[in-house]
């Protein structure tokens, strides 16, 4: 399956159609609230931090796997 949702340069996956844009957008919007629920609940900055970082590892793995599997391959 050949989606070209996403286009990779280098080791970053670019949107290159709406749908791309909308799982981006999702991605950061989503990481914010998450940045933002953890500070409600952490009593330091490192507290903050340490637990915001596994999650952006988690949101940007899924963000990576997505436009993986919905690349522009070149062998056209």
């Amino acid at each position: 399956m050949n989606l070209p949702w996403f286009k990779r340069i280098g080791i970053f996956f670019i949107p290159t159609a709406i749908i791309g844009w909308l799982i981006l957008l999702g991605g950061l919007a989503y990481a914010v609230y998450v940045f933002i629920d953890i500070d409600s609940r952490s009593h330091s900055v490192s507290d903050t931090l340490i637990n915001f970082v596994f999650n952006l590892l988690i949101i940007g793995a899924v963000y990576s796997l997505i436009a993986y599997l919905t690349i522009r391959s070149a062998k056209t």
